[in-house]
């Protein structure tokens, strides 16, 4: 089972409307956006600039114009590329709003497959791959649609992820899901992502994390990196960080207290690490961005 702490508590549209886009720019205000799951699917493309996006442990490195798709329930971050930068707008919805009452083919062959998630669609289509420009364009509409607020529009977001999906199977491009997606992560990554979400507060050590997972501090750094793209001390570290730019944000607290709460004793490393981070002091930033 998922864990319930990686979920994303991000409420994604709302029950007449179970869909939501958005639009975002990594840069050195938000370098990544950390590991998660949600069950809705998501579709992205890559606006501009370069970055890398995990999604279930594999890396895809991404660049402009490239498409990718999360499946439901897959563990997946987003980040820049080094210090670059990289803006996506992405789609996220629930697949059941394209469901019908009716035990049709397009449920029975397509969609529930999707939902129950016995098969899968492929996570990354380029512009130098095939029937990239069909994507592409489908994208583009879908994208249109999402902004467009005037009566119907509804039904223009719902018809072209109906587009979207008959691209993917007549293109032969969703997949069975195989024994291998199951056992690919036994567990360590999620158990080790738990472990640190859960002692955040507190001093964690490399060797902390991989007793936890039951493995030696060399294959638990080797295995993490692979998954993650970071080591085990970048990601607590930026995990950290991020949940303090997010305190910064929606609290009056003062930024000692937020900073201790989160691990960070010494508030002259805090300031370091932010800045570093963010481009600007932890007073600096609620100033600005708390507008």
């Amino acid at each position: 089972m998922e864990s319930r702490e990686l979920l994303e508590k991000k409420q994604h549209g709302n029950a007449m409307r179970p869909f939501a886009k958005y639009g975002t720019v990594f840069d050195d205000n938000l370098t990544n956006y950390p590991m998660h799951w949600h069950e809705e699917m998501e579709v992205i493309r890559v606006q501009s600039g370069a970055g890398h996006v995990f999604i279930d442990g594999k890396k895809l490195d991404v660049k402009q114009g490239d498409i990718v798709v999360v499946n439901p329930y897959l563990l997946h971050s987003v980040s820049r590329a080094d210090d670059g930068f990289m803006s996506i707008e992405s789609v996220v919805f629930n697949l059941r709003m394209l469901e019908s009452s009716i035990a049709d083919a397009c449920t029975v062959k397509y969609l529930a497959p999707l939902i129950n998630r016995t098969h899968l669609c492929k996570s990354l289509i380029s512009p130098d791959q095939p029937h990239y420009g069909v994507f592409n364009e489908n994208m583009t509409t879908l994208l249109m649609s999402c902004n467009d607020r005037q009566e119907g529009y509804e039904l223009a977001v719902k018809a072209n992820l109906m587009w979207l999906f008959y691209h993917f199977y007549n293109k032969g491009l969703v997949r069975r899901k195989t024994m291998e997606d199951e056992e690919k992560y036994s567990g360590v990554l999620k158990t080790a992502l738990d472990y640190i979400q859960k002692h955040v507060s507190e001093p964690l050590t490399v060797g902390d994390i991989a007793a936890t997972c039951g493995y030696s501090e060399t294959y638990m750094m080797k295995l993490f990196k692979k998954m993650t793209g970071s080591t085990c001390v970048e990601y607590v570290n930026a995990y950290r960080l991020n949940e303090c730019a997010e305190r910064l944000l929606t609290t009056r607290e003062k930024i000692l207290d937020i900073a201790y709460e989160y691990g960070f004793n010494n508030i002259s490393y805090f300031n370091l690490q932010f800045k570093k981070v963010y481009g600007m002091t932890p007073k600096e930033y609620r100033a600005q961005k708390g507008k």
